[in-house]
């Protein structure tokens, strides 16, 4: 169906009747009568609708004229211009001034004179530009559309960036030249002959020919851009990664790495999205050098990695998934850079939620990657956990809660080092709990709860936890306990001419049996204790559960906190536990093993936007010698903000590794101008092996078309298979064009994050 909107009344009536004649044999459209009956959507396609301030036509010379604010729309293109005249005998329109034409696509092209077919599908344009939907542009002096696919432009030019808002004639930071490009706006791509990459007007590369898809495009099939650089473990290398667009749902990327020292190696990685869930995963192989942890050289080996995840939700409430990761051997994954993890984890689970409840299945198993001889890792099958949460108010005008778990972990101890083997344990647990919450007129709120659990062990190859070569095998343990516990908080506040003071004292009461020592006892998740302000007032402090932290002891601490109306702080907590009784299960250097505890606390310092300081601390309880610190302090503005990190703490004697860890980290971040930003840091340590362990210094520009970076990171520590040294990382990418990235070893690569001001 086509409309003609005249909104000029002085136009006569006649006149309406032979422009709306002469329109519709200009563009082969049928009148339509009150009678017709609705046309089909294969009819629509070739309707027309033009509106416009103007219509006039010279019946002699066979041309319509129609001006101010013109819009045509025809086959799902769009003409918008000052003024359209149409040439009868040519079949040609001619559009001036203002001329935007969007086309099914959603791109949008402007000039300053187009001459159009009927069908708006060939076009000749002068001073042309098409603005993608990512703000990108396109522009060229002149240009012509073919079968409205094809646009092919002489002297053209194409940037991502914005123009310049105090001068709009200054060219953009960068910007593609082409003698001749060529848009195909169904395939999505341009193509370039005789290009020159521009920087600031100035040509700074040159090719013969280049492609790269329009900004409509989110993926496209392909080599990407090659990655090369330097490391000391593989000499200079390369990566030539080929990504495959398998589907909508599903690609993958075949990425081999070809070195100086070792040679090719394959890697890739396959990702997929399904109704239900999903899956993601990497891996790559290579035969090459490999020097043992003891630092034998084994000659030339298969080495590989796999790494990767699935997920599957099975309905509303269960979902199952696995998370694998795996290597050859204990330097492969830092030696190619892919991680730094010291221990991998690979996991199988299926999991419930409703509601407060919740339940999972999990099998583990462990690969530990840290240099030297190391205890066996256990293979779990299962370790299976529930918890139930009760509605509040329903039980005594409390809740209850309900828990347990099933444990059972197998080790390989054949061959071992009595030291580095450890048990096969099967645990069951069952606990429930109460706890209530009472808040009275005055403020004061008490929180009382209670505990009963019980644990069930039947584990072999016990190693006496009291220090003797005993091992104790078909052991039989069986545990209850009963806890009760008070929480009474009394938080006092006021607010001042321009602050907001609160006061508020802690205390808690604990009651339950004294759990005894026992050198049976299969210990798998209590190995360490990190006593903090975070968990002084936890009914139990052993992390897991094979151990418990029984009788009877109170704990006592004080927040105060100072805030003004600015955004200035300073928030203050220290507290202490008191212990009626002894508890020897408590490792030395944890700050717990005496009646009085250490003391614990943090101090948050921020007075100002420039300053913010953080200390956290445990000090002696005899000497108030600090056992362990962690401090931060950060001062300056974003255009130089230094910064100290201190970190100082003793490692428990049951993880059989360091006795005590101090060092310190020094560093700055700079935003010394717009888009540009500038960070460095150092990291030296003190105990237990005084030295340097590593420095780095990043400058990087972002802005909305552009990021580039430069780093350099030394890195002091050295293991077999594995040097210390100097890695240089660089990358440059044009927004929507692409770039190089030399840090290519890293599975995934760099991601541009590009800065929208």
């Amino acid at each position: 169906m086509r409309m003609l909107q005249l909104h000029k009344e002085s136009i006569r009536n006649a006149l309406l009747q032979i422009v709306a004649g002469l329109v519709v044999c200009m563009l082969g459209v049928q009148p339509v009568h009150a009678e017709q009956k609705k046309p089909a959507p294969t009819e629509r396609k070739n309707e027309t609708l033009i509106t416009a301030q103007h219509m006039s036509s010279d019946q002699d010379a066979g041309i319509v004229t129609a001006t101010g604010k013109v819009e045509i729309s025809r086959s799902d293109y769009i003409l918008h211009a000052d003024k359209v005249t149409y040439n009868q005998k040519t079949g040609v329109m001619h559009a001036e001034g203002h001329v935007a034409l969007l086309d099914p696509s959603g791109e949008v092209e402007f000039a300053d004179r187009e001459e159009i077919t009927g069908d708006m599908k060939q076009a000749f344009a002068e001073n042309v530009g098409i603005l993608f939907p990512d703000n990108s542009r396109f522009a060229a002096k002149q240009a012509q559309r073919y079968d409205g696919r094809y646009l092919v432009a002489d002297k053209g030019t194409f940037t991502a960036c914005n123009v310049c808002k105090e001068d709009p004639n200054n060219p953009p930071l960068w910007e593609l030249r082409g003698q001749k490009i060529v848009h195909d706006n169904e395939e999505h791509e341009i193509y370039y002959h005789n290009a020159t990459i521009n920087f600031a007007g100035i040509p700074v590369l040159y090719t013969p020919y280049f492609s790269s898809p329009d900004p409509t495009v989110d993926r496209r099939q392909g080599f990407l851009t090659p990655m090369p650089g330097i490391s000391p473990q593989l000499g200079a290398f390369a990566r030539v990664p080929y990504y495959f667009d398998i589907g909508p749902n599903e690609d993958a990327t075949f990425a081999p790495t070809f070195s100086e020292k070792d040679g090719a190696q394959m890697g890739g990685e396959y990702r997929r999205r399904f109704a239900k869930g999903s899956m993601d995963f990497n891996g790559s192989f290579t035969r090459a050098d490999l020097i043992s942890d003891a630092g034998v050289d084994e000659g030339q080996q298969w080495r590989g990695h796999l790494i990767g995840d699935f997920l599957y939700n099975i309905d509303n409430m269960w979902r199952a998934g696995t998370d694998v990761a795996f290597t050859s051997d204990k330097s492969y994954l830092q030696r190619y850079r892919l991680s730094s993890a010291d221990q991998l984890t690979n996991r199988a689970f299926v999991e419930g939620f409703k509601g407060r409840d919740y339940a999972v299945t999990n099998m583990y198993y462990f690969e530990d990657l840290r240099p030297g001889t190391q205890p066996v890792q256990p293979l779990v099958l299962p370790e299976a956990t529930f918890s139930a949460l009760g509605e509040p108010g329903k039980t005594w005008g409390g809740r209850w809660s309900l828990g347990g778990g099933l444990l059972a972990t197998n080790r390989d101890n054949s061959n071992q080092n009595p030291l580095q083997q450890g048990p096969n344990t099967r645990r069951f647990s069952l606990n429930g709990g109460w706890e209530r919450q009472f808040t009275s007129n005055t403020g004061f709120v008490i929180t009382p709860s209670a505990l009963l659990r019980g644990d069930t062990y039947w584990a072999d190859n016990v190693q006496n936890s009291q220090g003797t070569s005993s091992t104790y095998n078909n052991v039989l343990l069986a545990r209850q306990f009963e806890q009760a516990n008070v929480v009474a908080r009394y938080p006092m506040g006021r607010s001042g001419d321009g602050y907001q003071q609160l006061l508020e004292p802690i205390v808690a009461l604990t009651a339950a049996p004294v759990v005894k020592a026992d050198p049976r006892q299969p210990i798998e998740d209590s190995l360490d204790v990190e006593f903090d302000e975070t968990n002084l007032f936890s009914p139990n402090r052993f992390t897991g559960t094979d151990l418990i932290e029984g009788g009877s002891r109170a704990t006592y601490g004080l927040r105060h906190a100072v805030t003004l109306n600015n955004g200035a702080r300073v928030d203050m907590f220290g507290g202490q536990s008191y212990d009626f009784t002894d508890n020897s299960l408590f490792p030395q250097q944890s700050g717990l093993q005496q009646h009085s505890s250490d003391y614990v606390g943090r101090v948050d310092f921020l007075p100002a936007e420039w300053i913010n300081a953080n200390y956290g601390f445990r000090l002696n309880h005899d000497t108030l010698t600090p056992e362990r610190q962690d401090a931060l302090v950060s001062v300056g503005a974003p255009v130089f903000r230094p910064y100290v990190r201190y970190i100082s703490a003793y490692q428990t004697e049951t993880t059989g590794i360091i006795d005590e860890l101090e060092e310190a980290t020094l560093g700055f971040s700079s935003n010394f101008a717009k888009y540009w930003t500038l960070y460095g840091s150092h990291t030296q340590e003190f105990q237990p092996q005084p030295g340097a362990r590593g420095t780095n210094v990043t400058l990087t520009y972002a802005d909305e078309c552009f990021v580039f970076g430069i780093g350099a990171n030394h890195d002091d520590t050295q293991r077999a298979d594995i040097s210390s040294g100097t890695s240089v990382i660089f990358h440059f990418f044009l927004k929507n064009v692409g770039g190089i990235h030399t840090d290519g070893a890293a599975m995934g690569g760099f991601q541009p994050q590009f800065r929208q001001y």
